[in-house]
């Protein structure tokens, strides 16, 4: 009659059921009975590492592989303990020495390519990447790092290639499937699909406003600055809308002018950050442009911060925008800028996923929607792969 699980076994499953404590005391029991044990001290290093003490970790990790260098698994927990730690180098070496235990290892031909991408290596980290997919073509976290890596490294050709395997694999996914429109510009949508929006935000949110940070993003900045300039922003009485708000970057500029602040977003994950803000009377969970349309004549003032980038065509939006506004009330919004030479399309999406527009054609579906424009500035939004992206700041008045 077989035994049940062992120890070492008993001690994984608590492990990976998150009773961190239980597990630690397992393993210490067996090192009590087996100093030398490699799995004991390989998982107990793990444990060290999740609960924020990596070096504890690597120690424990090198121990395990001093009794049995053999272990690939370990080889790569090092690798990614040491990727942590901010040792790119050194996990490296973790990761190659598992490729040489273990060639077809997915995980080990993944991770070191990532560890390229941080040494800002991109044809070595693109190798690795393609290997790993090659091994398991249904790889999704592989064929997305893939993807984006080609994006960054400006092979926009490959990076559509890479989203569409990805859709292959993940049909219903919104992610690739907008931004294989993106990088292909085959089958584009008149607008990103609200899932598609939802779900990228809601996986971004947690570094939204680190990352924003790093590229310059000034949007926020310059639409306070002017809105200033078109409106009594003194009285703090105005009933303000922050369309698409994100984590409510916006609010605390807009909050100085505003008697009612209000915040809608797709994004739960990101309206759990915007609430933390404290500066917002309400937030919503809802589309925008339902939103909009929904509270005719509510607000003096409608403000989107780099939302309508996430719509081609905009007189949709215009028109929702309007019919929210209070007569005389204002839209102020920031656009990425499109070439409007003679000739030139109206919008155009971009590989990165967002929605260029024309100055001419902004100009048009505000005059259409029944908004007079008070100003279209030429802006720099943000840094995108080191290049400045330009943008236009607007600002229109509801007629009547």
């Amino acid at each position: 009659m077989a035994g049940g699980p062992s120890p070492i076994e008993r001690a994984v499953a608590a492990h990976r059921a998150g009773r961190h404590k239980e597990a630690e005391t397992a393993y210490r029991r067996i090192l009590r009975q087996r100093p030398r044990d490699p799995d004991a001290k390989h998982y107990l290093g793990l444990l060290n590492f999740q609960r924020g003490d990596p070096e504890t970790a690597i120690r424990m990790i090198r121990d395990s592989l001093q009794v049995a260098p053999g272990n690939p698994h370990a080889w790569i927990n090092l690798g990614n303990v040491l990727m942590a730690r901010g040792t790119p180098a050194e996990a490296q070496q973790a990761y190659e020495r598992a490729l040489e235990l273990a060639p077809d290892s997915v995980e080990a031909w993944y991770d070191l390519g990532i560890c390229h991408r941080r040494q800002k290596d991109g044809a070595r980290a693109a190798v690795c990447l393609i290997e790993a997919v090659r091994r398991r073509p249904d790889f999704v976290t592989g064929l997305e790092a893939l993807a984006r890596l080609y994006y960054q490294v400006g092979q926009i050709d490959k990076a559509a290639d890479a989203y569409r395997k990805w859709l292959e694999v993940e049909p219903d996914n919104p992610i690739p499937r907008h931004m294989a429109a993106a990088t292909s510009h085959r089958e584009v949508p008149r607008r990103a699909d609200d899932d598609y929006v939802k779900r990228l935000f809601d996986e971004f949110a947690g570094r939204f406003d680190e990352n924003l940070a790093d590229l310059g993003y000034r949007a926020p900045q310059l639409l306070a600055e002017t809105v200033q300039r078109h409106t009594d922003w003194t009285g703090g009485r105005l009933d303000v809308l922050d369309a698409g708000c994100g984590t409510g970057l916006c609010g605390p500029l807009l909050k100085p002018g505003a008697g009612f602040l209000c915040g809608v977003d797709l994004s739960v994950r990101m309206l759990a950050h915007a609430e933390e803000r404290g500066v917002y009377d309400e937030l919503h969970e809802a589309e925008l442009c339902a939103y909009m349309r929904a509270r005719p004549a509510s607000f003096d003032l409608v403000v989107a911060a780099d939302t309508l980038v996430y719509f081609g065509d905009l007189q949709e939006a215009m028109d929702a925008a309007c019919l929210s506004l209070r007569p005389a009330g204002l839209l102020a919004f920031t656009v990425e800028k499109l070439d409007d030479s003679p000739g030139c399309e109206r919008f155009r999406i971009e590989p990165h996923g967002r929605y260029a527009h024309a100055r001419q054609y902004v100009a048009a579906t505000l005059h259409d929607a029944g908004l007079e424009v008070l100003d279209i500035e030429d802006v720099v939004l943000r840094q995108e792969r080191g290049v400045a992206v330009a943008g236009l700041a607007v600002v229109a008045r509801r007629k009547g």
